[in-house]
């Protein structure tokens, strides 16, 4: 299914750390996003270049993700994007349970992202430009072309404090925290938080359905 390769092929630019405490100022954020993905496109295409069939390995995976997370650790609200994708659940849990699952979280986004670094072929992101639906909210548009049409990615941005930083981003109209939030949603509502739990550190991967 194309969707589906499309929205795995995201979490190129998705790579999520929650090692720095500081965002972007607002007057910074399209010039940096542009920067950031210009210079994670140039890490992959550098990679893929030297191979035949332009495929990345596994052990090449690994050493491209730590260079790309570096870019873009400061930029996502890593906690805030775990606690939403849980929902009001979240709250309910004890505070060593919240601690455990934003861990397993950031730990099952970087599995993906590093997983899905395979499917890359040497497509093209660009900044188209943001807007602002609420005064501390910001989302920035991006085009992506994709077997020769163009898709776009919004990235949602909210401020913190004057850090502004990601909290969600949208492919083709479908929300990762949204994806997130009914697959586990469907998990509660059969089992409990361990099950949750135990499948975010195993098999729980975002892709459309």
């Amino acid at each position: 299914m194309k969707t589906s390769k499309f929205l795995l092929k995201i979490l190129l630019l998705v790579s999520i750390s929650s090692c720095f405490v500081f965002g972007l100022e607002f007057g910074e954020i399209d010039n940096t996003m542009q920067k950031n993905i210009q210079q994670t496109l140039a890490i992959l295409q550098k990679t893929t270049s030297g191979n035949k069939d332009s495929t990345i390995s596994n052990a090449q995976a690994e050493q491209i993700s730590k260079e790309i997370f570096a870019l873009f650790d400061s930029i996502f609200d890593y906690s805030l994007m775990a606690q939403l994708s849980l929902s009001k659940e979240y709250k309910a849990l004890s505070q060593a349970q919240q601690i455990e699952y934003t861990k397993a979280f950031e730990q099952n986004l970087k599995k993906s992202f590093t997983d899905k670094l395979k499917l890359y072929k040497d497509e093209k992101i660009e900044v188209v430009g943001g807007e602002k639906p609420k005064p501390n909210r910001y989302n920035l548009k991006t085009s992506m072309v994709l077997d020769g049409k163009i898709n776009y990615i919004i990235f949602k941005f909210h401020d913190n404090n004057g850090d502004w930083k990601i909290y969600d981003v949208d492919i083709l109209g479908i929300s990762i925290i949204q994806t997130y939030r009914s697959q586990f949603s469907d998990i509660l509502a059969k089992s409990d938080f361990n099950t949750l739990l135990n499948s975010l550190q195993s098999e729980i991967s975002f892709e459309a359905k």
